[in-house]
């Protein structure tokens, strides 16, 4: 249930599985972040980077078809299978997957099944891959197909198998090889179909031969499903691990392609199918069962298809997840509504907030949960319907605002006393902070309807996917790919159509990237337009909130409630009032671009993946500029290096928060930053390993380095490098207005995997603090939106909106998705009950991928993985007589050893820190002398209690308060 309140965890999580060579296969399962599709996030030499997924396309009319199919609420059975726990419907065809990783032989195995539930024969085509590689301009991190089945580099029907590379050969593999085995060769009839892009139309487009695209490889093969029919297919993925220059051991350039290749042959002709059911065997599709069991290794032993395979029935799958709503309750269409509209048709009277909000409420059921959900949402509020009639009554009594009765919502790291407050982490679970962040208080004053809280991905932190533990965020575009950085799930809500507007932030790329990505409006502006008080940090000082929006107008609107000064963020945001425009609306003109001096620089254009497609299509996209009456200027590059600076702001930002926020469950930022319950691949193996608070001598030194970080682009856009007029070439002296940058500079790929999700490219705006606006500018060559952004001088806030404004009237950019459709009216006064997974929790240990066995496997025998806990046996304490006090540390059984280390804290103040290395089952004593002001206080006869913190590698994080009681 997608409400307000605590959530309840199960046991398991996102997992990696081991295999004896070293590596591990990190399997996007139903665990934080809930990606369920099956695929490999990642191995540990980069083998894989999201690979495994599949996507299907059946003849049937079906609303995701073609797209990567998820939501198989995979489980976990330790130590190398994955069950899917409900069959996924594509247009009347049932899909399910399981799972099995030898980890002795290194190598995975998928069975997919699909059965046709309807009464109509189904073509059905499924394409099984994903990316191995990523683009660069070198080519040197590019997966190369080095070998095939037939001794070519060629994939196709006369294929059993491929396998892919990094670098050629007699040169090592830089990153791990690997192959996929995909049944056997024709002219057997259920050959390999085909390959294509996997990335885009992979039933259409073939596979690219080079660069970037490359990587993306789907194998294909095509079912035709009699009615009633269950088919399967079986594909195997071996890997390696890397090689290296040296000239002896398992990784001389060589050995670890030639291993790969000869375990892929070796599945060829023996497939390991010994325990499937004969029903499961029976429905194999892309498999020769009969060529299989004649074979000397007999795969599949005691077994005789022509004698076996009639009685033996379909195999079983799980119930079907039940289908999302297709109707609302509301007379009104939201679709594409800007606030401006609603406003217009909520004062004329053909509409109300409640008519409105419900139509929110029913597409958030209808689109942003179930199997293909888009998980733009981590809570839905339980009183939306109630804020609206508020609101109606407010209108009524002669209230008004831009945004009164407007539906919007909220990233998940903004306070809202109403709902809890998560940063997209499982840390966070249930936390209700007691007040509103400035922004959110200022809307809710206003008249908006805090709809509910936007997904996020985890502590804001990578800016490449939206991967929170509440479920990772789908794009509204093309929902088999990220939606981008942070604030993806306000950027999705909105361009779907969940919400009237949104709310995000950025440090690097969190408001431009996902705004770019959906078609969207964003200003990131000067530091201090907005307050930053009660919004969850993740560099301080850098981090800055702003809205995401269909339209400049709906921008201007939220931009009027939200800025200003704020006694809360005084220090910052104290010349914001002075600054900002009176109304925001004002400084929207069509001609702001007359006679202005626009500049851009090749290098700020250029694809890191290799890639012009992208590109290509925003400097086409300049020429608005010019069409709306400004000079084009080109020049040679940014502005003069900012410097350095030093001291943890992520850590600075926790303290800060902590102070206001006295019922947060953590009172020291180690506790916060260092957390178990973070994504696996996100914790901490050692600790926290940072430098703790900055000093008053660090904080001055950033604070100043800030400031003249803004001067610096001042200077820039004042006397700018080498410029030329970009029509003619010849010099063209003088200041610029604003600075042009892109938007994305690729292509968007797919959402489970961990490699780069596009081509990045930040303007100098965040380092600085200087503002940037982010507007719909062009579509890239594979038809996804991108947008531009214009970088100008401080305060220059309004400005940039007019110019962006101005480019806006002429190029009429944005585009909606159609990913999320009109639902049909259907009288229901009762709005619907919105149903999310429970989140399943991370396991706290191992941290990161665990170590391969110490043997190897043998078949039929788990291995289990130990929990590696410590545990602090003391609660109180009393100084002996040398003055120190004792804490007894103990290591489980099971396990070699405990390696741990022991922070002791009063108050903030550290007191002790050191680093115990503990045998298995046994309890080792610290003694630590009191700090001085502790001394004191016990002198004076006093109780004083301690903090004490354990952590480190494969550590289960404890945190106790001790009491240390004077001698006597």
């Amino acid at each position: 249930m997608l409400a307000a309140g605590g959530l309840a965890s199960s046991a398991h999580a996102y997992n990696y599985v081991p295999s004896s060579n070293g590596e591990s296969w990190g399997v996007q399962d139903a665990a934080a972040p809930r990606v369920d599709t099956g695929s490999i996030r990642d191995t540990t030499s980069n083998a894989l980077t999201g690979f495994g997924g599949i996507r299907v396309k059946v003849s049937t009319d079906a609303l995701r078809n073609g797209e990567l199919v998820r939501g198989f609420g995979l489980r976990f059975d330790p130590p190398e299978r994955f069950t899917s726990t409900t069959a996924v419907d594509m247009g009347g065809v049932a899909i399910s997957r399981q799972m099995r990783f030898n980890r002795t032989a290194n190598w995975g195995r998928w069975l997919d099944t699909f059965k046709n539930t309807t009464d109509a024969p189904i073509t059905v085509d499924v394409s099984f891959g994903g990316q191995t590689g990523v683009g660069n301009t070198s080519g040197s991190t590019n997966g190369i197909v080095s070998d095939t089945s037939s001794g070519d580099a060629t994939i196709n029907g006369a294929d059993s198998w491929a396998l892919t590379r990094f670098g050629t050969a007699p040169a090592p593999s830089t990153r791990a090889p690997s192959a996929i085995v995909f049944g056997s060769a024709a002219p057997y009839g259920g050959a390999l179909t085909r390959t294509g892009n996997f990335r885009e139309r992979t039933f259409t487009e073939p596979r690219a031969a080079a660069g970037h695209d490359s990587n993306f490889i789907g194998y294909e093969h095509r079912l035709v499903l009699q009615p009633g029919q269950t088919r399967t297919l079986a594909h195997f993925v071996v890997i390696g691990t890397a090689e290296n220059s040296s000239t002896t051991g398992p990784t001389v350039a060589g050995t670890q392609v030639a291993a790969v290749r000869s375990t892929a042959q070796s599945l060829t002709t023996a497939p390991s199918f010994n325990d499937l059911t004969k029903a499961e065997i029976c429905a194999l599709a892309n498999w020769d069962v009969a060529a299989i069991t004649t074979t000397p290794a007999g795969a599949i032993p005691a077994f005789d298809a022509a004698a076996d395979c009639p009685p033996a029935g379909a195999p079983a799958m799980p119930s079907t997840a039940a289908a999302t709503p297709t109707t609302t309750g509301s007379t009104y269409d939201v679709m594409g509504k800007s606030i401006g509209t609603m406003q217009a048709d909520m004062a004329a009277g053909r509409t109300t907030s409640q008519q409105i909000t419900r139509a929110y409420l029913d597409r958030i059921a209808a689109y942003d949960v179930g199997p293909f959900g888009f998980n733009s949402y981590t809570t839905v509020a339980k009183d939306a319907m109630a804020q609206a009639k508020a609101a109606d009554d407010a209108r009524a009594a002669g209230k008004r605002s831009p945004v009164l009765g407007i539906p919007l919502t909220i990233k998940d790291l903004y306070d809202t006393k109403d709902m809890p407050t998560t940063n997209g982490s499982l840390v966070f679970e249930g936390y209700q902070p007691p007040d509103d962040a400035t922004s959110v208080a200022r809307l809710r004053a206003a008249g908006a309807i805090i709809l509910g809280k936007a997904s996020l991905e985890e502590y804001a932190l990578s800016g490449q996917y939206s991967d929170s533990a509440f479920g990772i965020v789908w794009n509204a575009f093309s929902p088999s790919k990220s939606a981008l950085a942070s604030s993806g799930g306000p950027a999705v809500a909105t361009a779907a159509d969940l919400a009237a507007g949104s709310l995000g932030s950025q440090t690097g790329d969190s408001l431009y990237a996902p705004a770019s990505a959906a078609s969207l409006y964003t200003l990131r502006g000067t530091d201090g337009m907005e307050s930053l008080a009660g919004l969850m940090p993740l560099s301080w000082l850098q981090d800055y909130g702003g809205a995401i929006t269909r339209s400049m107008e709906d921008l201007a609107d939220i931009l009027d409630i939200t800025t200003g000064t704020d006694p809360r963020d005084a220090e910052r945001t104290a010349e914001a009032d002075a600054r900002r425009p009176k109304e925001w609306r004002d400084t929207l003109d069509p001609d702001a671009l007359k006679g202005k001096r626009i500049g851009y620089y090749d290098a700020a254009f250029v694809d890191p993946f290799g890639t012009t497609g992208t590109t290509d299509a925003q400097k086409a996209t300049l020429k608005v500029f010019e069409d709306a009456g400004a000079t084009l200027v080109k020049i040679t590059g940014g502005p003069a290096s900012f410097g350095s600076v030093v001291g943890d702001r992520a850590f600075q930002g926790w303290v800060e928060y902590i102070k206001t926020h006295p019922n947060l469950p953590y009172q020291d930022a180690r506790e916060i930053l260092a957390n178990q319950k973070r994504l696996p691949y996100r914790r901490s193996a050692n600790g926290y390993t940072g430098t703790g608070a900055m000093t008053e001598t660090q904080i001055a030194a950033y604070k100043k380095y800030r400031a003249d970080a803004k001067l610096r682009v001042g200077e820039w856009l004042d006397t700018p490098p080498t410029p030329t007029d970009a029509d003619t070439g010849q010099p063209s002296p003088g200041a610029l207005d604003a600075v042009v940058f892109p938007g994305l500079r690729s292509t968007i790929s797919l959402n489970d995997g961990n490699a780069a999700a596009f081509g990045r490219g930040d303007p100098p705006t965040n380092s600085a603090g200087a503002p940037s606006v982010s507007f719909p500018a062009t579509t890239n060559d594979d038809g996804e939106p991108t947008n531009l952004q214009l970088v100008g001088r401080a305060w220059d806030d309004g400005k940039l909106m007019g110019y962006a404004y101005a480019f806006d009237r002429i190029a009429k950019a944005h585009v909606a998705p159609t990913t999320a459709p009109k639902l049909a009216f259907r009288a229901d006064p009762t709005p619907p009950v919105i149903d999310q997974p429970t989140p399943i929790a991370p396991q706290p240990s191992p941290i990161g991928p665990p170590p391969a066995p110490a043997a190897p496997p043998t078949a039929g025998t788990p291995v289990a993985t130990p929990l590696r806990t410590v545990r602090l046996t003391t609660r109180t304490v009393t100084l002996d007589s040398k003055g120190r006090f004792a804490l007894k540390v103990s290591c489980a059984k099971g396990v070699s050893s405990c390696r741990v280390r022991v922070l002791v804290r009063r108050g903030s103040a550290p007191v002790a820190s050191r680093t115990l290395t503990i045998r298995a089952g046994r309890t080792v004593t610290m003694r630590v002398r009191p700090s001085a002001s502790m001394r004191r206080s016990l002198l004076r006869g006093r109780t004083v209690t301690v903090k004490v913190s354990l952590s480190g590698a494969g550590v289960k994080g404890v945190t106790a308060n001790v009491k240390v009681r004077p001698r006597r």
